[in-house]
């Protein structure tokens, strides 16, 4: 899976839509037993990586700004499934998850790809 914010173009409604099944799909790497996170260091380093793979490329700040967005959302998927949604935990991590998706809506230009309904 990649994810590239490096084109600049404008992007259409379908590029949205391809964004939020990726990370639909890279949350569900998040919770799986199964998932190592493993980072390349070394461009000579030609070890294959066995699992998912995924790649995000862009300006620095786009791919930072996605990577917290994703992240907050984890945490705040946690806090509801384990507290529930009134409670202090959670409110707190709602409130990491709109911040982050504020600033990668402001940095990317993008809608990110999930909404609270209540």
């Amino acid at each position: 899976m990649v994810i590239d914010f490096s084109d600049r173009i404008l992007l259409k409604e379908t590029f949205t839509e391809m964004l939020g099944s990726w990370s639909k799909t890279l949350l569900k790497w998040m919770y799986g037993d199964d998932v190592k996170v493993v980072a390349n260091l070394n461009e000579d380093d030609e070890e294959a990586v066995k699992g998912p793979t995924f790649i995000i490329r862009g300006r620095h700040r786009d791919v930072k700004s996605y990577a917290d967005a994703i992240v907050s959302e984890k945490h705040y998927l946690d806090a509801y499934s384990q507290y529930g949604k009134e409670h202090m935990q959670t409110a707190k991590a709602r409130e990491r998850l709109d911040t982050a998706v504020r600033n990668f809506e402001s940095t990317t230009g993008l809608t990110w790809p999930f909404k609270d309904e209540g």
